[in-house]
């Protein structure tokens, strides 16, 4: 598979479907990030597309910047938390039910069905009650897989912060759904 950094080259030298395929790598994972902050999807979307607007004016500085996918994101998290100050909006943001649905439906029962959705409604209130500074870099190591190191370089934090924070994040995150699941009994 081909690295990011050769398909920006790619793009670099003039193939212009180069750059189609740094966002159909991405487009995805970056709306859900973004997502993560806003909590409106229509939102991420137009910011996933600026971020996707800037890098294909800026190429030649992803290049220099190292990695794709960190120069992607952090473009993208720090035009959601403009808009999130431009808007000054509560945390008190209206939750999409998630709809946890398995690709066979039919082999789950109602009842497993049923709970995988109370546990996905339960985490999303979670992590829209988290302080962003801990909720960041968990996301960021937790749903996408991102390594501590590339979380340092992404949020210019050092490596001990990003550590300690994403071990914050986690006591935060069990206490928010130890909470969430008390207050319904």
């Amino acid at each position: 598979m081909e690295s990011d950094e050769q398909i920006v080259a790619r793009f670099l030298d003039g193939d212009e479907k180069a750059f189609e395929d740094i966002v159909t790598r991405y487009e995805a994972r970056l709306r859900n990030v973004v997502f993560g902050y806003v909590r409106d999807r229509a939102l991420a979307e137009d910011i996933a597309q600026d971020t996707f607007i800037k890098a294909y004016q800026k190429a030649s500085t992803i290049r220099r910047a190292g990695s794709v996918r960190a120069w992607l994101y952090r473009v993208a998290i720090n035009r959601a938390q403009d808009e999130l100050r431009r808007i000054k909006r509560k945390r008190e943001v209206a939750l999409e039910v998630l709809d946890p649905v398995t690709e066979n439906e039919q082999s789950v029962s109602g009842e497993s069905l049923a709970a995988a959705r109370e546990m996905g409604r339960h985490l999303k209130l979670a992590f829209a009650q988290m302080r962003e500074e801990h909720r960041t870099p968990l996301v960021l190591r937790e749903v996408e897989g991102m390594t501590y190191t590339e979380i340092s370089d992404m949020l210019k934090w050092p490596l001990g912060t990003v550590q300690v924070r994403i071990h914050r994040g986690r006591q935060e995150l069990r206490a928010l759904l130890k909470k969430l699941r008390g207050s319904e009994n």
